[in-house]
């Protein structure tokens, strides 16, 4: 799948014509691909029913995450941006974990992955032809599926998805670049559903809120004169 998408941008890339090398300004495009990790504080909500009585389970823990970020940001003056980013998610799963009372249990979570869409406007703090610092903030949506061990069903939803963050784009060339990103972000999967309609648990609701890290391991920057056309 990243190999696909990498050939897909080079060609994108090569076949523009009329590319000039300048900072970010009206007009101009950039396109990020990278890798990165989140470190988030979690809230995860179990309610089940019983002998038709109902149950709430509330369990605080922690989750980590490794993110390939994909976006496509325009220039819509010298100082903004606006563009759109997918996200694909994997999250790290422990052999156990505590319960509220502090005892160790086996987690039977198999995998948890996610998917995100976003649109983002960015403020240009810094326009020069070498560096492109700038801050942004990002709403969109994002799909979730959660798998249990030793179970052929499994859990999913989507929510709502916020990020706050500011980045760095490092240009090594002209057009190529590596971009550096430090962000707060917040996620809310509610009433996340089951596969099986027999499963013990009737909704599955998950908070997320931390810290996102990553690089951009490329990040071209193009500007398209009004001759400027497409080789196809």
């Amino acid at each position: 799948m990243k190999k696909t998408i990498l050939f897909v941008l080079t060609v994108f890339c090569f076949q523009l014509v009329n590319i000039k090398a300048q900072a970010h300004q009206k007009g101009t495009w950039n396109i990020d691909l990278g890798i990165g990790f989140g470190i988030y504080k979690t809230k995860t909500t179990y309610e089940f029913q019983i002998l038709e009585k109902e149950y709430r389970y509330v369990e605080e823990d922690g989750a980590v995450s490794t993110m390939i970020p994909l976006s496509v940001e325009y220039g819509i003056s010298n100082k903004f941006g606006l563009g759109l980013e997918l996200g694909f998610n994997n999250y790290a799963v422990d052999d156990s974990t505590k319960d509220n009372n502090g005892n160790m249990v086996l987690n039977v979570t198999e995998s948890v992955k996610s998917k995100d869409f976003a649109l983002f406007v960015n403020y240009h703090l810094l326009n020069s032809d070498k560096n492109d610092l700038f801050i942004g903030l990002s709403l969109g949506v994002s799909s979730i599926n959660w798998t249990f061990d030793n179970t052929n069903y499994e859990y999913s939803g989507r929510g709502n998805l916020f990020k706050f963050y500011i980045k760095d784009r490092i240009f090594f060339s002209e057009n190529i670049g590596i971009l550096f990103n430090l962000g707060y972000t917040s996620y809310v999967y509610n009433d996340m559903e089951s596969s099986d309609n027999n499963a013990i648990l009737d909704d599955l609701k998950w908070d997320l809120s931390g810290v996102n890290l990553g690089t951009d391991r490329k990040s071209t920057r193009l500007e398209l004169q009004s001759r400027g056309h497409l080789v196809c």
